[in-house]
């Protein structure tokens, strides 16, 4: 689909609302500026499905964006109405503006009592608050997906201090997120609440399907015995997945049964199929590209890696735990999903090496791997599921509804 102005997407709700007689339902306005398909639209989809609705009337608000269409039929199956709006620079800077102002007639006729925005970085957003503002919101929050690993610059600390000045929240998806974003960028002018991402787990209650894995790894070329280490991320160059692919020579040269699985697409693709080749292990890497059901392809995973240097509770990671595979991240502790030496392993960031010694670990001991994924399991169910950050969301959007 065209993504330029002149063949938009319909402006309006995809469809009407649903209706269940009450008119005293909190008005919520759950908007994303989702630039690709991953653990934040996924995070989105579940807020909308899992909102109270005897409570909360949910209108959700992604931009006209061809990375994102195929996904807007899910968003608009668990909210209420979607509507396409775009207001930021993608588009231009002349169709800024009149998208902005769009978002404020939307925001004014639908008389929304709360807003809850989501940003994939610290960047950008200013406006689209500012809007939001304008039309009369009362309370607005914004969850920052991702923070700075270091120090930003004065600028854009004064910028985001003005920014959280108009937020009633601004939400945190994990405990190390809200540390980061306070050393990096400052503390925030307005309260800051941790609400960790989450998973519907019930979808992962099923048991592997042996006969299901063995078809699928005939399709995708690994044989039956191969020891599987994988991943399901974007493929970009922030994402440490070229740390993997080095890690993953070095595992070769012990465990040369195994094979590597990276699931999903981006810019940083080809560069990394090269980097492959260039370490000797491209006739054992499988790139499978973007999935929108990636579950069959992690359950033939032994070992789930999450490579990148910096990051918080991502929902692929969730999944995988809820799968029961255990996992290497290369950040973590407590604060995070996985606790090393308990459900998995905490490597360090931007060290092959290290990231090659703990998926050794794993490789190396059968019954550490299926200890490592019961209580990935269980950690999951107990802190991260879906329901949960649902119930905890309520609570900061009646904020303001006395």
């Amino acid at each position: 689909m065209n993504t330029g102005s002149a063949d938009r997407l319909p402006s309006g709700p995809m469809r009407p609302a649903r209706s269940n007689g009450r008119d005293d339902r909190v008005r919520l306005l759950l908007m994303t500026n989702s630039v690709a398909v991953g653990g934040m639209e996924e995070h989105v989809r579940l807020i909308a499905q899992e909102l109270d609705r005897s409570r909360f009337e949910v209108h959700a608000v992604l931009p006209d964006w061809s990375a994102t269409n195929d996904w807007a039929p899910a968003l608009g199956a668990a909210a209420d109405t979607l509507t396409f709006l775009t207001p930021d620079r993608r588009h231009g800077a002349s169709a800024q503006v009149r998208e902005l102002w769009r978002l404020v007639r939307f925001a004014r006729a639908n008389r929304f009592d709360v807003a809850h925005v989501h940003g994939t970085s610290y960047h950008g957003l200013s406006l689209t608050i500012l809007a939001l503002r304008l039309a009369g919101v009362r309370r607005i929050c914004l969850t920052e997906h991702l923070a700075p690993e270091e120090p930003q610059s004065r600028r854009l600390r004064l910028m985001r201090a003005g920014l959280s000045r108009m937020l009633s929240v601004l939400v945190a998806v994990s405990e190390n997120n809200r540390d980061a974003r306070v050393a990096n960028l400052g503390m925030p002018a307005c309260p800051i609440e941790v609400v960790n991402n989450g998973i519907d787990v019930s979808r992962f209650d099923s048991a592997d399907d042996p006969a299901s894995a063995a078809a699928l790894r005939e399709e995708i070329g690994i044989d039956p015995g191969a020891l599987v280490v994988g991943t399901a991320i974007r493929l970009e160059a922030d994402k440490g997945v070229d740390d993997l692919v080095r890690a993953f020579a070095l595992v070769r040269e012990r465990h040369g049964d195994a094979e590597l699985l990276i699931v999903g697409d981006g810019s940083q693709r080809l560069a990394l199929e090269a980097l492959a080749e260039q370490c000797g292990v491209a006739d054992h890497t499988r790139f499978v590209g973007f999935q929108p059901a990636p579950q069959p392809y992690i359950r033939l995973m032994d070992v789930f890696v999450l490579p990148v240097p910096f990051g918080s509770a991502s929902i692929g990671l969730l999944e995988a735990m809820a799968m029961s595979r255990p996992c290497v991240i290369t950040f973590g502790g407590r604060k995070e999903a996985v606790v090393h030496d308990e459900c998995g392993y905490c490597a360090a960031p931007r060290d092959p090496a290290s990231l090659a010694h703990h998926i050794g670990l794993l490789l190396d001991d059968d019954e550490r791997r299926m200890e490592f994924g019961r209580k990935s399991r269980e950690r999951v169910e107990r802190e991260y599921s879906a329901v949960r950050v649902a119930r905890h969301l309520e609570v900061i959007y009646g904020g303001s509804m006395g």
